[in-house]
């Protein structure tokens, strides 16, 4: 057993044992909690936030990383937050402490805060800590039982799949001497090993790496722990810390979805019809695959981003796992694609609304935008709508006599983005809706400050039109699709309001310099429109050009639709570096 493991137990004897939630002690006159925050350099002056079963205390770690918090009729157990920087990388970490050591009136124990205790809380509750912490003292207890076998289940991982033996060591309760920018050689053993930890799992790539840590737990899920410790092994993409080896998930414009597996380290997309050379592109997190159906790949800041080929745009993220729970409550989604043949083989967009109930019914709402301009979401009672969750952490969405598989990711941030397909084999057959949709929360968006840049991907995806730039031209037989190129574009905002930003593109093409003005919040909360614009050089209104956007929280990608949404026009955004 490790002494995690030995450690863990104990806290069980401490609690009362049984493996069952730990149960709260009596309310003490006086709490001490303690400990050193590092992540093989230690983490000063942090803010420290702890939240008890009763009390809640903060203070800010001093140069080594040590903290103190006294929590007045503080009740164990309590949980930990770390916030700081650390080579310039911000990094949140968090721990557990479930037992302490009663002298008189005051009770002291101890939580060293690092990656591994950061780790071993996702693999124990199957959720980011950070939503552990935000909920903590509101019936979300963690079991010593959960405790003990995530802590050998991490442990165990790193030193089988990523050669890093931290075994000999308890994360949460062995005494930690950490490196300092002063003595950057100091520290003790369990600093030393957590800077071999920091050569597989650095702080820029953490909270990547915990997202994924969680969504293994259960035996349903698609991903295993040694599968994700030995991903994280191979390597990353050149220059994007984000940008994690593993197992990827596609979902193009008609829906067509496949698994990918991705290997950094050895240059190579693995996928159902061989392996494929990868080239990373002079643009950092953009990178080229060679003799496959992807041709660019584009990743933004949460680790997932866009695909691009000659023919199809579409999402691409890492495999996940989620619960059900997670999926209940409000949705905005946006569907896009192209109609069967019975409705004229239009290429289509469809914004809307779906509430999940927790017994899995499903209340879904579009917006019937050329009748009523997004004033009205009207409600679907020609066909029922529900959801199950399916063994592998994936859910099933049943509408009316049809079934569409659906995604979860879930952002370092901790936003969920569902992502679902109602032609997962990519079907190009006349009588089969080829269509893709996206679920994000409902949201309102905040104005940015002047002087604010971004920068991001465009590319979009194009879909042979008649004049009306409606139907395609060859109803009844396979939509002619294309892509435009993908461009690298940034802009800078010149004026900020409470509803409104004006902006200034920066780009390689045509529209470099133009000046654009964006309403936020309009036409409906989430979304940003923009009015049509004005060709530069000849000063006449450009055709279709006043568009809708928006964004899947958390995950740095945007759509840009035409206003009306009956009229196609599809741009695919990420942020890049």
């Amino acid at each position: 057993m490790t002494a995690a493991a030995l450690s863990a137990a104990a806290l069980v004897a401490a609690c009362g044992g049984g493996g069952g939630e730990t149960p709260v002690a009596p309310a003490q006159a006086s709490l001490q909690l303690s400990g050193v925050a590092a992540t093989g350099l230690a983490m000063a002056s942090s803010a420290v936030d702890v939240k008890c079963a009763s009390g809640t205390g903060t203070a800010t770690t001093n140069a080594s990383g040590g903290y103190t918090v006294t929590v007045t009729d503080g009740a164990l157990p309590c949980i930990v937050k770390v916030t700081g920087q650390v080579n310039g990388v911000d990094v949140t970490l968090h721990s557990l402490a479930q037992a302490g050591t009663a002298s008189g009136s005051t009770t002291t124990a101890t939580a060293n805060v690092t990656p591994l205790t950061e780790m071993i809380l996702a693999r124990a509750v199957g959720t980011l800590p950070s939503d552990l912490f935000a909920n903590f003292g509101s019936g979300s207890a963690v079991t010593s039982t959960a405790i003990t076998q995530a802590s050998t289940d991490i442990l165990t991982a790193l030193s089988t799949a990523a050669g890093v033996d931290l075994t000999t060591i308890d994360p949460f309760n062995t005494p930690l001497v950490a490196a300092t920018s002063a003595n950057p050689s100091g520290g003790n053993n369990y600093d030393k090993l957590l800077d071999q930890l920091g050569t597989v799992v650095s702080p820029a790539t953490l909270a990547q790496v915990v997202s994924q840590i969680a969504s293994t737990t259960g035996s349903g899920a698609p991903t295993t722990l040694s599968e994700v410790v030995t991903n994280i092994s191979k390597g990353l993409l050149a220059g994007c810390p984000q940008a994690l080896s593993g197992k990827y998930r596609i979902i193009d414009y008609i829906g067509a979805s496949d698994v990918v597996e991705i290997d950094f380290g050895a240059g190579l997309l693995k996928a159902a019809d061989g392996d494929h050379a990868i080239t990373p592109s002079s643009q950092a997190c953009e990178f080229d695959v060679a003799g496959s159906v992807l041709t660019t790949v584009m990743i933004g800041p949460a680790g997932a981003g866009v695909t691009r080929d000659a023919e199809r745009v579409g999402f691409i993220f890492p495999v996940q796992a989620h619960n059900f729970a997670s999926a209940q409550g409000k949705w905005e989604f946006l569907e896009s694609g192209v109609e069967e043949a019975s409705s004229n083989n239009a290429a289509r967009h469809w914004v809307g609304e779906m509430t999940i109930a927790s017994d899995g019914k499903v209340t879904v709402c579009d917006y019937d935008v050329p009748a009523n301009n997004f004033s009205a979401c009207v409600v679907d009672t020609d066909e029922a709508a529900t959801l199950q969750a399916n063994s592998d952490g994936t859910f099933s969405l049943q509408y009316g006599s049809g079934s569409s598989p659906v995604y979860g990711f879930r952002a370092p941030n901790g936003a969920l983005t569902l992502f679902g397909t109602n032609n997962p084999s990519g079907s190009l057959a006349p009588e089969v809706l080829k269509s893709s949709f996206v679920l994000t929360r409902p949201n309102t968006i905040s104005a940015a400050p002047v002087g604010t840049e971004s920068k991001f991907w465009d590319v979009t995806q194009n879909v042979v039109l008649d004049s009306g730039n409606n139907t395609v031209l060859n109803p009844g037989g396979d939509p002619s699709l294309n892509t435009g190129t993908i461009a690298r574009n940034s802009t800078v905002i010149t004026a900020s309001t409470e509803t409104t930003i004006t902006r200034k593109l920066t780009s390689s093409g045509s529209d470099n310099g133009r000046v654009d003005t964006l309403t936020l919040n309009n036409p409906i909360p989430g979304m940003r429109s923009r009015p049509q614009g004005v060709d530069n050089s000849t000063g006449t209104p450009i055709p279709y050009s006043a568009i809708i956007s928006r964004g899947f929280q958390g995950t740095g990608i945007s759509i840009a639709l035409d206003n009306r949404v009956d009229r196609h026009f599809m741009s695919y955004s990420v942020t890049r570096p």
